[in-house]
């Protein structure tokens, strides 16, 4: 577990490193083209351009346009970024301690996002959760970037209810009252399966987002997600069960 974490979190820090210098046409607002090979700084403001044996440094707003050709198709401006909706996949574990059946179930979740603001965004997503039966995350997702920029940090929180999506795959022991034990009742048994009825979640947390182009990024965001997942019996007796987990996950962002 603390390989895979040490994994993660360096994979984090290597995302800027992917951003590498491209060749194209930049074509500036007052209608001049400079041809060579150009690179955004960290935070997206300025565009650095070799041409011809010079270095040409621009700010993001001059910039109309970035073709791989002359005409051709223009590539990302985060100046000129318009577009509104976007979806994110997220891959990762709910790591914790074995008490509640598994210390790092497996989860995958996937979100349709509105930007409401440059910054602010909210969606609705869903996704699967292996605890200690299959779950589907039904939620409302909200995040705010630090930055208007090809990378950023940011936060984010979910919220939603877990929807078991098969049966409980565990008895509990001792779900009867405890004069029962004492009393001469027929057919009394403290081995009673319960059946899964789900229960609500919450996930604040803090992540990074590096975009590559004007559709494609990816992220990298820890949190604590709190679920209680509710066991209910055929004569009325009912079970909870509370999850406290730090969540790691790796997404991938399309537009």
């Amino acid at each position: 577990m603390k390989k895979l974490c040490l994994l993660l979190l360096g994979l984090v820090f290597l995302l800027p490193t992917f951003a590498q210098s491209e060749k194209g046409y930049i074509h500036l607002k007052n209608g001049s083209v400079v041809k060579g090979k150009y690179i955004y700084s960290a935070d997206a403001e300025k565009v650095s351009v070799q041409s011809g044996g010079s270095l040409w440094m621009f700010d993001a707003a001059e910039i109309d346009s970035i073709t791989s050709h002359r005409g051709g198709k223009p590539a990302y401006v985060p100046e000129n970024d318009n577009s509104k909706l976007f979806y994110r996949t997220e891959l990762g574990v709910l790591a914790g301690n074995a008490d509640n059946s598994q210390s790092a179930p497996f989860s995958i979740t996937g979100s349709v996002n509105y930007r409401v603001t440059p910054r602010l965004s909210a969606g609705l997503g869903l996704g699967v959760e292996f605890l200690k039966e299959s779950y589907l995350p039904v939620f409302g997702n909200f995040e705010y970037k630090f930055r208007s920029s090809l990378s950023s940090p940011y936060v984010f929180l979910k919220a939603g209810y877990q929807v078991p999506i098969e049966e409980s795959n565990a008895v509990y022991y001792d779900v009867v009252p405890l004069w029962m034990s004492y009393w001469p009742w027929p057919n009394v048994s403290g081995d009673e399966p319960l059946d899964t009825k789900g229960g609500f979640l919450i996930n604040p947390g803090v992540g990074y987002q590096q975009m590559f182009s004007q559709n494609f990024g990816m992220t990298f965001a820890v949190g604590y997600q709190f679920h209680r997942l509710n066991y209910a019996a055929s004569d009325d007796y009912e079970l909870d069960i509370d999850y406290n987990r730090v969540t790691v996950k790796v997404g991938i962002i399309f537009k």
